[in-house]
């Protein structure tokens, strides 16, 4: 009996411990940008996020873990022609949303590099996206800021209506805030 109890305190040790990692989200309605080029010529559209959870580890910040979840029936590629094609090549009437989730983060030249696998048309390939964080923080920020910039093939994903004209390659990069989770 002596053991077991032993066996609980290093459980309740290990497991209920002070918190080292806090929560945080995007806010709600955030746009993040992303770039695509139409016959060689530069444009912009947003994806509208819906969801967000950040488990920030300030011990251990590669201990962290990410996922967002866009809506492709509300974003836009910058205007209502693109918009109306892009709807058709990602097939968002069929397959409304987009997510990314973290597998690995780690830290280099004061950037987090996340792996994480984008899910569209139901479809799920890895992309590496570059975090850069803009300001210190820690676990008492109410706020953190940060880059974000990410490159990814479309065709990847079966969205291979209009190549060569709309060119493969989607750059995300955008300037966003985190928001403490309550």
């Amino acid at each position: 009996m002596a053991q077991l109890a032993l066996y609980f305190f290093i459980f309740l040790c290990a497991f209920c411990g002070p918190s080292i990692s806090e929560e945080y989200q995007l806010p709600q309605n955030t746009d993040v940008t992303f770039k695509y080029s139409i016959a060689g010529l530069p444009f912009e559209g947003e994806f509208k996020v819906t969801e967000s959870k950040f488990d920030v580890n300030f011990r251990n910040p590669v201990q962290s873990v990410f996922f967002v979840k866009f809506d492709l029936m509300e974003s836009n590629a910058g205007f209502p022609l693109a918009t109306t094609a892009m709807k058709k090549v990602l097939d968002a009437y069929r397959f409304p949303k987009a997510t990314f989730e973290s597998k690995s983060v780690e830290f280099s030249d004061e950037k987090f590099n996340v792996l994480g696998f984008l899910k569209i048309r139901n479809v799920s390939k890895p992309v590496n996206l570059i975090v850069t964080v803009l300001e210190d923080y820690n676990s008492d920020s109410e706020k953190i800021y940060f880059s974000i910039r990410a490159r990814f093939k479309r065709r990847q994903f079966g969205a291979d209506d209009y190549y060569p004209l709309v060119r493969d390659a989607i750059i995300i990069e955008d300037i966003l805030t985190l928001n403490k989770s309550r």
